[in-house]
């Protein structure tokens, strides 16, 4: 008879955007191949500790679905309930506190709370890098309880049908996200107006420049080249009305939209940040602008338009092939059952070596 394995998701509230799109194929994941899958949401309802004390107790491993409140409940409750803890890193931890003007306190107390976790798993190299800034602090080494485990490029829906570029005149481009000062989404309207007049613009997403967007762009709203379609689903066919998606943001751990963009068999173009440079950098250099100006921008846009279509469906295909769900999926069972294993005494983490940590999109393959 097998053996039980069972694993407790700390989570925040339900909601959208990456990190809920992963954790939701990181469940259904587990559950495929054996784990019984409970989710403990730890921000919404603000359950008492005798309950989070409880469902520890039940589970055998914990993992926290990111790296701020759910790690420090995940963290606390893993050494009452003597569990080992994972903490899921999605962003650039270094980035978004620097953005928030984080006090030297506020750091010191998530480096000890990173430190207290049995391992950390990174959703992208970058996100990697960002996190030891953080953990590493002044004159201390680095963690070697760190894994990279990439997000999958997956969407349902998205191997149904042949994604060709829709054959019309109309050139649409697509954006997907929070319409926050992160993003920059208003580098786009910039960037718009210095492409050719079939070009065209949907917006998905809603957020705190929602406003500043609809008046920064009434003449391309007026003129029908920009759509601002507020926060929506998106599914296959979103992806499959837009010749390419585009994102501009300051920063990003490892970002779905271009992930699920790629598996409907739709480029993506970026300004160089990171972590598109490490999605993009060895398979579709050409879809990276050359720099974050708007201008360089739309030149990548156009030089991925006029690539051959063998060519950009080529450079998707690859990209594909090393974001497969199913990896992701054998990445988190391989590591959780060696936690399990080891009962979460944290010894010999060097041993922690996974295949997705290996297959580094951008040839470092570091974990």
């Amino acid at each position: 008879m097998p053996t039980l394995r069972q694993v407790l998701l700390l989570t925040e509230e339900s909601g959208v955007g990456g990190v809920q799109t992963t954790l939701h194929w990181l469940e259904s994941g587990l559950a495929e191949r054996g784990w019984q899958v409970s989710r403990l949401p730890v921000r919404q309802g603000r359950p008492s500790l005798w309950a989070c004390w409880q469902a520890a107790r039940r589970a055998q491993v914990l993992v926290a679905s990111n790296n701020f409140w759910p790690a420090y409940v995940a963290v606390v409750l893993a050494g009452l309930a003597r569990r080992p803890s994972v903490v899921w890193v999605h962003g650039p931890v270094h980035e978004v506190l620097q953005q928030a003007g984080a006090s030297h306190l506020k750091t010191g107390w998530l480096r000890r709370v990173y430190r207290g976790a049995s391992h950390l798993v990174c959703a992208s190299q970058t996100s990697c890098d960002s996190l030891v800034r953080v953990v590493a602090g002044v004159g201390c080494a680095a963690p070697v309880n760190v894994s990279v485990i990439r997000n999958p490029a997956v969407l349902p829906g998205a191997g149904q049908d042949d994604a060709a570029m829709p054959a019309n005149e109309v050139m649409a481009l697509g954006f997907v996200g929070r319409l926050s000062p992160e993003k920059q989404p208003l580098q786009l309207l910039s960037m718009l107006r210095l492409m050719p007049l079939a070009c065209q613009l949907h917006v998905v997403g809603d957020g705190e420049l929602m406003d500043v967007m609809r008046s920064a762009g009434q003449d391309l709203l007026a003129q029908g080249r920009l759509q601002l379609l507020g926060q929506q689903t998106v599914t296959a066919q979103t992806y499959r009305t837009w010749r390419a998606t585009v994102l501009c943001s300051r920063y990003e751990g490892y970002p779905m939209t271009a992930l699920e963009s790629l598996a409907c068999g739709v480029p993506c173009v970026s300004t160089p940040i990171p972590a598109m440079q490490e999605m993009l950098g060895t398979q579709a250099p050409l879809w990276l602008a050359c720099d974050e100006s708007p201008s360089a921008l739309a030149e990548a846009v156009q030089r991925c338009l006029a690539q051959p279509v063998a060519d950009r469906l080529a450079a998707i295909d690859r990209l594909q092939g090393q974001h497969r769900l199913e990896n992701f999926v054998q990445a988190w069972d391989q590591l959780l059952t060696l936690l399990l294993h080891k009962g979460g005494d944290g010894q010999d983490k060097r041993a922690l070596k996974l295949e997705a940590s290996r297959d580094d999109p951008s040839s470092g393959g570091r974990s």
